[in-house]
C-alpha cells in the first residue's frame, strides 16, 4: 500500500517537473527568439530595394595588326568651326598697328657741336678756358667729329692740358636754358693716351656741382670715341634748372691722378630728354 502510493507522488512530481521544464523553453522563446516588429510607413516613401551593382571591366576594342584603318587617332567626328566675322569699325579713329609704330626720336638741345668755331656756343653762351695754381688749358679745333668720318664741315673741340701743380679746364655759360624737360647731359670725348681723367661741372648761378667722368667711365676717356651720359639729377646742388645762369665745364685736376697731362678731344654737348 505504502508502496503503491509512493510511485504515485513519484509519477506526479515527475510530470511536475516535465510541465516546469516546457514553460522555461516557452519562457525563453518568447525573450530570445520574439520576432521584431515592423513599424509602419507613415510618410509614404516609397520603398525602394538598395542593388549594388559590381563594376564591371570595360570591353575593350579588339586591335587587329592586319587593319590598321580600325585603330584611328582620331577621337570623333571632326568638328569645323565656320570663320568668325567681324564687322567694320564705324568710328574715325586712325589705328596704327605695331609694324607700323616707328619710335620718337630722342628730344635733344644742342649745347656745342664746335663746328662754328666760335667762342660762343649755339645757344649763345660764352666759352673759354682757364687754369690754375700753375696749372693750364689750350683750346683749338680740329677738322672731323665724334663718329669719325672726317666730313669736311664737320669740327671737334682740342683740348691740351697740363696740371702737374694745379687745375685747369674749358668752360660754357649755359646763358639762361630752361632744362626742366631735360633729363640727361651727354658728350663725346676721346683721350690721346688714354685713361685721360677729368670732372664734368654744372652750375645754375647760385651753386654748382662736379661729378667724376669714372662714375660712367670707368677706366676714364679712352683712345676711340666714347658717349658720357650723365643725368641730370646727379648734380645734387643744382636746383634752379628752369633758369641755368651758371656753366657746364670740363675740369682736369692734380689729385684725380695720370696722366696730369695730355689732350682731350671733345664733341656734341647736348641736353637730352
Amino acid at each position: 500500500m505504502i508502496k503503491s502510493r509512493t510511485n504515485t507522488l513519484n509519477m506526479f512530481a515527475a510530470i511536475n517537473s516535465l510541465v516546469m521544464l516546457f514553460a522555461a523553453i516557452l519562457l525563453f522563446q518568447q525573450v530570445y527568439f520574439r520576432p521584431i516588429p515592423v513599424i509602419p510607413n507613415t510618410y509614404n516613401y516609397p520603398q525602394q530595394d538598395l542593388i549594388i551593382d559590381e563594376p564591371q571591366q570595360p570591353i575593350l576594342p579588339i586591335f587587329d595588326p592586319g587593319k590598321i584603318d580600325n585603330f584611328s587617332r582620331d577621337k570623333g567626328p571632326e568638328i569645323k568651326i565656320p570663320p568668325i566675322k567681324i564687322p567694320p569699325r564705324t568710328d574715325n579713329i586712325v589705328r596704327v598697328t605695331p609694324t607700323d609704330q616707328v619710335p620718337l626720336p630722342l628730344a635733344k638741345m644742342i649745347l656745342d657741336n664746335f663746328d662754328q668755331i666760335s667762342q660762343v656756343n649755339a645757344t649763345g653762351g660764352f666759352g673759354n678756358v682757364f687754369g690754375g695754381t700753375g696749372g693750364f688749358c689750350l683750346r683749338s679745333y680740329q677738322q672731323g667729329n665724334s663718329a669719325g668720318t672726317g666730313e669736311e664741315n664737320g669740327y671737334i673741340l682740342k683740348l691740351v692740358y697740363n696740371v702737374k701743380n694745379g687745375y685747369a679746364g674749358y668752360y660754357r655759360k649755359l646763358n639762361g636754358l630752361d632744362l626742366n624737360k631735360y633729363h640727361r647731359i651727354a658728350f663725346y670725348v676721346k683721350g690721346a693716351k688714354g685713361g685721360e681723367v677729368f670732372e664734368v661741372e654744372l652750375g645754375d648761378g647760385s651753386a654748382s656741382y662736379k661729378v667724376d667722368v669714372r662714375e660712367y667711365l670707368p677706366y676714364g676717356a679712352s683712345t676711340a670715341w666714347q658717349k658720357v651720359s650723365i643725368p641730370l639729377t646727379a648734380f645734387t646742388d643744382v636746383k634752379n634748372w628752369d633758369k641755368m645762369q651758371g656753366n657746364f665745364a670740363i675740369i682736369f685736376e692734380q689729385y684725380l691722378g695720370i696722366p696730369n697731362n695730355s689732350t682731350l678731344y671733345v664733341d656734341n654737348i647736348t641736353f637730352e630728354e
